[in-house]
């Protein structure tokens, strides 16, 4: 009886070790299984970091590329007699892939002054303050006559006085690939950008202010300033995705301040469309601006008398889009793409040339 009752605790024992011995292997077990998920994260935390890291600097080293680029432009520009920025240049050459060891890099330069500036809608509107001693009913002569004018343009329109900007932004949304907008919807979509871009709260006619914003699932206000990025015209009304999309490669912010000028040279089928007369919110058919691009590739129209001497222009009187056309560029954007196992980065960088300095003023890896 004694023998049999140690043999039972003995086993009991045994099987209260076993028990104790797969407790401790499955504690030893899920402590391995938890440092080797910690250690697995870390290291593609560190991995992730040093190849970022790396990209990054493969990008700054892009954009160092970019800017000798335009420098090597303006050096060349500076012993021509009559300097030229135009798509048969060095810079705008198309991206060029580059083979690194431990992936690829391409990147290219476009010209921002043959975009449209957005910032640029408001400008002409914000009137310069009169002299102390001024009356405040006195206009000047050519003042008055150039009020005279845009009324009698404005009312043979039908429409508000729009400025030389307004009307050009009118006639490149009409020449948009891929979407149609009819006349009265582009002078529509103006408005309220112009609406959304000055200091003042009163509507346009075919504006919209703070009052169509307010009712929106979430209620916003009208910037009335400057906007920073182009993607802010998604917040406008009329704007749809389908415009935007087609819009958003042809127009730019900067300058923030809006002063722009049109590079003829360097600008894209869409913008060379709203070359008419200065009266005409309709752009330029588009079998009209095909010869007009050929004779550009091929060295013909290297110039902006010779565009205006073009038979496609000839004859167009536009006295005031002339004023807002140019032939050299100050501001340019810089995408560069690096691809580094099985990853991708990119990175916009915006160029300001002024003769040998060339400054980086704003880079993003979003939407411009």
């Amino acid at each position: 009886m004694f023998l049999r009752r140690c043999k039972t605790d003995l086993i009991s024992q045994r099987g209260a070790a076993l028990v104790v011995a797969l407790l401790v292997f499955a504690l030893a077990a899920a402590l391995m299984v938890g440092l080797q998920r910690d250690f697995t994260l870390q290291l593609q935390r560190t991995s992730n970091v040093l190849w970022g890291e790396q990209m990054w600097a493969y990008l700054r080293g892009a954009e160092s590329l970019a800017i000798q680029a335009l420098r090597y432009d303006q050096q060349l520009d500076a012993q021509s007699e009559s300097p030229r920025d135009t798509l048969l240049e060095l810079w705008a050459g198309p991206p060029t892939p580059y083979a690194l060891d431990e992936g690829s890099m391409q990147g290219a330069l476009t010209d921002l002054q043959g975009r449209f500036n957005v910032n640029a809608l408001v400008k002409q509107e914000r009137l310069a303050p009169q002299e102390p001693d001024e009356p405040a009913d006195a206009i000047p002569a050519d003042a008055a006559d150039g009020i005279e004018q845009s009324a009698g343009t404005s009312a043979a329109l039908g429409s508000p006085a729009y400025t030389i900007e307004q009307k050009v932004f009118i006639r490149l949304l009409q020449s948009l690939e891929g979407v149609v907008i009819s006349t009265q919807q582009a002078k529509e979509i103006t408005e309220a950008v112009s609406d959304f871009l000055d200091p003042d709260g009163d509507r346009r006619p075919l504006g919209a202010e703070d009052e169509a914003y307010r009712s929106a699932a979430m209620p916003y206000r009208a910037a009335d300033r400057p906007i920073a990025s182009v993607s802010e015209l998604r917040a406008i009304s009329g704007m749809t995705s389908e415009i935007y999309r087609a819009l958003a490669p042809h127009i730019s912010v900067w300058p923030v301040d809006g002063s722009w000028s049109l590079n003829i040279l360097t600008a894209p089928p869409p913008l060379l469309r709203t070359l008419v007369a200065d009266d005409s919110l309709e752009p330029l058919p588009l079998d009209s601006v095909v010869p007009l691009l050929e004779r550009r590739e091929s060295g013909d129209i290297d110039s902006l008398q010779a565009l205006v001497e073009d038979p496609v222009i000839v004859d167009t009187e536009m006295p005031q889009l002339l004023q807002i056309l140019d032939e050299r560029s100050a501001w340019f954007l810089m995408e560069a793409v690096v691809n580094i196992a099985d990853r991708q980065r990119t990175l916009y960088s915006v160029l300001h040339r002024e003769g040998q300095q060339i400054t980086p003023v704003f880079r993003t890896e979003g939407e411009l």
